[in-house]
């Protein structure tokens, strides 16, 4: 009886022991003639981390992060000359979620653009130079083409439509008018029959509120392209044309479509882009035109260059002397050039004479 017991003993004691081996191996999901499977950590390619004052989030590339960068970087960059830049903005004060994600964008493309060899990306929050480029909202891009910048009007959702943007903006769309140049290009007062209208902005650099238009101003001339021509004055230097269409300093900037032979002036208060191009292409119909003033004569010309001459003359008395010396030898010599015909010509009347 002694050794049944026993025998029980061991055979209850087997089976807790099976019992529980076969709890543990259900627990730990592993079944037997499986190796056993390490487990590898996810290795992220991007982080999203918060700047120190947690105001900004942003999507960082730990390999290829574009460099941010604040004024006076920008300005060493432009200075260089022998590449474009695209800036890109971002909001460093307020939060700023869709900022993040642009930055992601704009991180894909950012190997293809400098592939080029000829661009540049930097990223920055420099709030003077937003203001300077007519940045109003983040995010923004603007690009740079030998030194003349164009503001992105699209969204940041797609890389590949940002990247297409820039390939398509190489080139400068809007003309630079002056004094001299303007009629000849315009033909503002009497164009030809099928020409294309123009659209025009005066503006003064040395005014920041109204350089800012520039990079504006230039997306509107691609969104016009082939449909009408656009060009931009710098009154502080024409002053002939901005006297000629009665352009006022304080109204800084001023835009005018000229159209077969009649200009009209855009008076909205919106300054967009759509709101412009929409103006140049049918709202200046519902407009009164006025005839293009007469472009200066030939003598008109003559007298404003003389003018200009004398002006730049009495800033600098050594040329003034200059001039002066010069205009006396000039009235001598014609003074001796009129004796001598005179005496050349009695001479000649006195042999003939005899």
């Amino acid at each position: 009886v002694q050794k049944s017991q026993m025998r029980l003993t061991w055979v209850l004691l087997a089976a807790a022991l099976l019992s529980i081996g076969v709890e543990a191996r259900k627990k730990s999901g592993h079944k037997k003639g499986e190796p056993v499977k390490e487990v590898e950590e996810p290795v992220a390619e991007k982080k999203i981390v918060r700047n120190k004052h947690a105001k900004i989030v942003e999507v960082v590339d730990e390999e290829h992060t574009i460099e941010d960068v604040d004024e006076d970087k920008i300005d060493e960059i432009l200075r260089e000359a022998r590449s474009n830049l695209v800036i890109f903005f971002y909001d460093g004060r307020a939060a700023c979620p869709s900022c993040g994600e642009a930055l992601a964008e704009i991180e894909e493309i950012d190997d293809d653009i400098e592939a080029t060899g000829y661009v540049n990306v930097v990223k920055t929050d420099d709030r003077s130079v937003a203001k300077e480029l007519g940045v109003t909202t983040f995010p923004s891009l603007v690009y740079y083409r030998r030194k003349n910048p164009i503001l992105y009007d699209g969204e940041f959702t797609d890389s590949e439509a940002v990247l297409r943007w820039l390939r398509a903006h190489e080139e400068v769309a809007t003309w630079d008018l002056t004094d001299d140049n303007f009629e000849r290009l315009t033909d503002s007062h009497s164009p030809d029959e099928g020409t294309l209208d123009w659209f025009v902005m005066f503006y003064n650099a040395e005014n920041s509120a109204c350089h800012s238009y520039v990079a504006l101003w230039e997306t509107v001339a691609h969104k016009l392209r082939g449909l009408v021509n656009v060009g931009k004055v710098e009154m502080g230097v024409n002053d002939d044309v901005s006297e000629r269409f009665h352009v006022e300093k304080g109204d800084c900037p001023t835009f005018l479509l000229l159209h077969r032979g009649k200009m009209y002036r855009y008076k909205d208060t919106a300054r967009d882009v759509r709101s412009l191009f929409n103006f140049a292409m049918f709202k200046f119909k519902e407009l009164r035109g006025h005839r293009v003033p007469d472009p200066p004569s030939a003598v008109e010309r003559v007298y404003e260059l003389c003018k200009e001459k004398m002006l730049d003359a009495l800033d600098d008395s050594q040329t003034l002397s200059v001039l002066g010396v010069g205009g006396l030898l000039v009235m001598v010599a014609a003074t001796l050039i009129i004796k001598a015909y005179r005496i050349k010509s009695a001479a000649a009347a006195h042999e003939k004479a005899q």
